[in-house]
């Protein structure tokens, strides 16, 4: 029984870093983390300079805008998202 244990997890470990890897790669010539917005910069002192946290928060607030102008509804919510926005990337 140890031995059928030990032989099945010898043989996991390899097919799970190999199916772990599939469908996980980045595009050439991109570098992760360095201005990058595909993933977040996990490495950086601060979420508020990461493009990929800003690029996220920049989507949300153009669909709440698109609400505001399809309803009226969240306007005054849209416009200070659009501020603080603003103040984030440094264009007060």
């Amino acid at each position: 029984m140890g031995f059928a244990l030990l032989f099945g997890a010898a043989l996991a470990l390899p097919a799970g870093f190999v199916i772990g890897r599939l469908g996980h790669q980045v595009e050439p010539g991109r570098s992760v983390g360095q201005g990058s917005s595909l993933v977040r910069d996990m490495f950086s002192p601060s979420i508020r300079t990461d493009p990929f946290f800003i690029d996220r928060q920049r989507e949300g607030i153009e669909a709440l805008e698109r609400y505001c102008e399809r309803t009226g509804k969240s306007c005054a919510e849209a416009r200070a998202a659009r501020r603080r926005l603003s103040q984030l990337e440094g264009r007060d």
